[in-house]
């Protein structure tokens, strides 16, 4: 139920925020996510177990020794200065030509960083300190293990092929589900100019074919082996950003568009319900919880490296098109970033036809 339930809230989300951005108004979206997120943690104070463990120190003590804040710290500076640096916007205005007009920013630029930035000093010492962070985190996670510490990732996780397969599937699969739906959103919007409502609307087809997917997991789970599931629907939803890379600009919705939309969430609704029952049998039940939540965390780094490269690279390729006219050159763009989407589902299905080929049916 729980991978069933990500997905499609996910899916449910993307319709409704089209919804309220032409009803009652964008912000809605954020209220209405607020009442949600403040109504299940009050549940979850009543919901959830209480448990207790013994020990002698206080809940103080535990809160300042048995967590590796250090290791807390390193990471969260790293991603979080990677991500900077992929979503700042530039200093300066691009020339003033028609591939920088203000729809164009409005539907790029703004969106992640000008590829040039990467360029200017401030910029370098970042992505310098971020990368040394992020060298560091593995060496101090085996500094912390060796002393009997706590840390925060241990090494050992990676050591687990099954694991390994389905972070690193996971990761490329909702980078490329994030990719598709936003430029698609972009075509609906900047391309074709359909409002947020019936840009929306036309994404009621993932609700349905999530539903079914995860009907029919129910049934092929315990029958066919997780090698066979995650590559077979990594080769359909790789058509998807195909399809979407040679639609025509006044494409009918029903001829690409509709397949595209279709057929991208079919392997991110698989891998992220089969991984899930995958680290469940591969780690013990002590440390089940931490992997679980490294493969969440992996999940939504995801989500945002993959937005911010296609965006960068759709951006690029606006800018250096040798099109005249504003809605040709934007798709140029967009044709480049489907594309990358494609070379990442590609890699879904690399990572999962080898990290998984030692794993048989789940529960036999």
């Amino acid at each position: 139920m729980n991978g069933m339930a990500q997905p499609l809230g996910y899916a449910l989300g993307l319709v409704l925020g089209g919804v309220f951005t032409d009803t009652l108004g964008w912000r809605w979206a954020y209220w209405i996510m607020a009442i949600i997120n403040s109504a299940v943690s009050a549940i979850s104070i009543w919901s959830l177990p209480d448990v207790r463990h013994r020990s002698t120190k206080t809940w103080i003590g535990r809160f300042v020794e048995d967590v590796d804040w250090a290791g807390v710290l390193g990471l969260s500076v790293s991603l979080g200065l990677i991500m900077y640096i992929l979503a700042s916007e530039p200093d300066h205005r691009p020339p003033d030509t028609v591939a920088h007009r203000s729809r164009i920013d409005k539907s790029i630029v703004v969106v992640t960083s000008d590829y040039r930035k990467i360029r200017e000093p401030p910029i370098v010492a970042l992505l310098i300190i971020a990368l040394a962070l992020l060298i560091a985190f593995p060496i101090w996670m085996h500094f912390q293990v060796e002393r009997k510490r706590p840390a925060l990732i241990p090494n050992r996780l990676w050591r687990q092929p099954a694991f390994t397969a389905a972070c690193l599937g996971v990761f490329f699969c909702w980078a490329s589900l994030n990719g598709i739906e936003y430029f698609t959103t972009l075509y609906f919007q900047e391309v074709q100019e359909l409002s947020a409502l019936q840009s929306s609307i036309r994404y009621f087809s993932q609700i349905v074919m999530g539903t079914l997917t995860n009907i029919a997991l129910l049934y092929l789970i315990p029958r066919v082996r997780v090698m066979t599931l995650c590559v077979a629907t990594a080769g359909i939803t790789i058509v998807s950003p195909a399809l979407m890379a040679t639609a025509a600009m006044d494409e009918t919705y029903w001829l690409r568009p509709f397949w595209a939309l279709l057929l991208c969430p079919v392997n991110p609704w698989v891998l992220f319900s089969v991984s899930s029952l995958v680290i469940s049998d591969a780690f013990p039940p002590e440390i089940q919880s931490l992997a679980g939540g490294v493969f969440s965390e992996v999940a939504q780094l995801g989500n945002s490296v993959g937005l911010a490269v296609t965006a960068a690279i759709a951006a690029s390729v606006t800018e250096h098109s040798t099109k005249t006219v504003e809605k040709e050159m934007l798709m140029d763009g967009f044709r480049a970033a489907f594309w990358t989407v494609f070379a990442s589902t590609g890699m879904v299905l690399v990572v999962t036809l080898v990290g998984f080929r030692k794993i048989g049916i789940i529960g036999k």
